[in-house]
């Protein structure tokens, strides 16, 4: 039984799906004590980083980056279609490539996987405290770069971010390594060619000394 459970233990925390239960609790939990408090963070946003980073409430009824197909609901109906079109497409790809998933791998898929559901609960579902306020119908955006950057985030929105950073990462790693493996396995070769020469040198040689003294001994022959 003991051997039974770390093994499930051990598929649990290889899997990452853990990852994603935590991200998603944080998404999900920021996001109502956000809308809890919105109006205050809508006067007065709560400045962390002087210039940089700092907490603020909007509702983001387009997708990212401010991209729109021009009517609120329009949006929601299709980015949430969208949306759960991808993490369907992503959870039967990891099912069917599982065993030959690396871990990091898993762990991207499933923060992927959590900026998908956790802005798609916002467009289905909402809060309570989000409906009653009878705000806007949108994804709930908190995370402010406002001296860079005039888009806000989530931690869902953050989490897509990251995750292809980490697999552009990830894929120029492996080329890098894939390319020294391809090389080195080259310089092998080629030293293993320039080793068998001077053996194929050195029997030419002694085939000719043999002939010589192969002609040597008919001379002999001949002279007697």
């Amino acid at each position: 039984m003991k051997e039974k459970l770390l093994k499930a233990l051990k598929w649990f925390l290889d899997s990452y799906i853990w990852l994603f239960i935590i991200l998603l609790a944080l998404d999900i939990v920021s996001k109502n004590i956000i809308v809890h408090y919105g109006p205050q963070l809508t006067n007065q946003p709560v400045v962390l980083i002087p210039g940089f980073l700092r907490i603020s409430y909007t509702i983001n009824q387009n997708v990212a980056f401010g991209m729109s197909l021009g009517s609120p609901l329009a949006n929601r109906i299709v980015f949430s279609i969208v949306a759960l079109l991808v993490s369907v497409g992503i959870i039967v790809y990891m099912v069917l490539k599982w065993g030959k998933l690396r871990k990091l791998y898993r762990a991207i898929m499933m923060m992927i996987l959590v900026g998908a559901i956790g802005n798609v609960i916002d467009r289905i579902f909402y809060t309570a405290t989000y409906l009653n306020a009878g705000g806007a119908q949108g994804v709930v955006d908190w995370i402010d770069f406002y001296g860079v950057w005039k888009f806000n985030f989530n931690i869902a929105d953050s989490s897509v971010v990251i995750a292809a950073f980490m697999m552009i990462i990830t894929m120029i790693v492996l080329e890098i390594k894939d390319y020294k493996e391809r090389k080195a396995k080259q310089v092998k070769t080629e030293a293993k060619v320039e080793g068998e020469k001077p053996a194929k040198v050195k029997e030419e040689k002694v085939l000719s000394k043999t002939e010589q003294e192969k002609q040597k001994l008919l001379e002999d022959d001949r002279a007697k």
